[in-house]
């Protein structure tokens, strides 16, 4: 199944919802707040949801307005809000080398396998990447991470188990600079954002960094979790004030009947999202693109 059809597919509940409000219905105070209703539903947000409504508003729609006209428009406006915080993240060219990127998120929000992702897609473009296996307090997380590096055929630094993780990030780093290896990739163990030993651990992975190159990471990475919804913004509250993040992975899309929290989060922070993740296989997360997801969310085809 294309990947654009298995974001519509999860999203099809909230689709489905906004179809409801609209479907048959002319246009009027009644109409609008039913559509505003179902924004905030699909975790839009409260007050991106009642800007939408007032945009609808002040759009005078006929009242004779077809569904399909109406989502059109939304797609239009929701799309434009979130076209600034797309990200060539995958597409542009690696600036260092190596490129250092720390990965970060707090326990089972799927950032082991997607570190394994990021690394296939840049491998594919020729790059040669180290995956670094920092969570060494956990055999399963550190097996994990082994079995994705033979999978994707790629290079793999795993300290002794219970080491301090900083030092195994300094004897990653001067692995990937003896194999030429153009990109570094940390697996960081989950954070809960309410542990400031853990975090303090982070900070203290960074300042390790930095000491073999000052500019380094050069990307922080908080893969989130899409099905907690509008409780993730807890989690880049903290991981902002502590360690600092440059973009967002949002994983598990599809196993989410909402789906729209990607929007009051992007709005919020300013962050660009890199990527969005719908399965377990290689090829399931892709470059976020505002287009296809606002039409996913929507419930509209590809190219309307």
């Amino acid at each position: 199944m294309a990947f654009f059809d298995k974001i519509k597919n999860a999203f099809h509940r909230t689709s489905e919802k906004i179809s409801i409000s609209l479907a048959g219905k002319k246009v009027d105070d009644n109409f609008v707040q039913e559509i505003e209703e179902a924004l905030i539903m699909a975790d839009l947000g409260v007050e991106t949801a009642a800007e939408l409504a007032k945009k609808i508003s002040s759009r005078k729609f006929p009242r004779e307005t077809t569904e399909f006209e109406v989502k059109q428009f939304l797609v239009s406006e929701i799309c434009s809000l979130l076209k600034p915080y797309e990200s060539r993240f995958f597409g542009e060219n690696l600036l260092h080398n190596p490129e250092i990127i720390l990965v970060i998120g707090v326990n089972g929000n799927g950032k082991t396998t997607t570190v394994a992702k990021i690394a296939h897609i840049f491998k594919t473009s020729g790059y040669k990447p180290l995956l670094v296996a920092a969570d060494t307090f956990r055999a399963a997380a550190i097996d994990q991470l082994k079995y994705w590096s033979e999978k994707i055929s790629t290079n793999i630094y795993i300290g002794k188990e219970g080491a301090d993780v900083a030092g195994v990030v300094y004897d990653a780093l001067k692995q990937a600079s003896a194999n030429a290896n153009d990109l570094v990739l940390i697996d960081t163990a989950g954070r809960m954002q309410n542990r400031c030993d853990l975090l303090d651990e982070l900070e203290k992975i960074k300042r390790v960094i930095k000491k073999l190159d000052e500019s380094a990471p050069h990307k922080v990475v908080l893969v989130l979790d899409g099905l907690t919804g509008q409780s993730v913004h807890g989690q880049v509250d903290v991981f902002l004030r502590h360690i600092g993040v440059d973009g967002l992975i949002v994983t598990k899309l599809d196993g989410t009947a909402k789906g729209g929290a990607i929007v009051p989060l992007v709005l919020r922070y300013n962050l660009p999202v890199l990527a969005i993740g719908i399965g377990e296989s290689l090829e399931d997360l892709r470059p976020f693109d505002a287009y296809l997801y606002t039409s996913a969310l929507l419930g509209m085809p590809v190219g309307e």
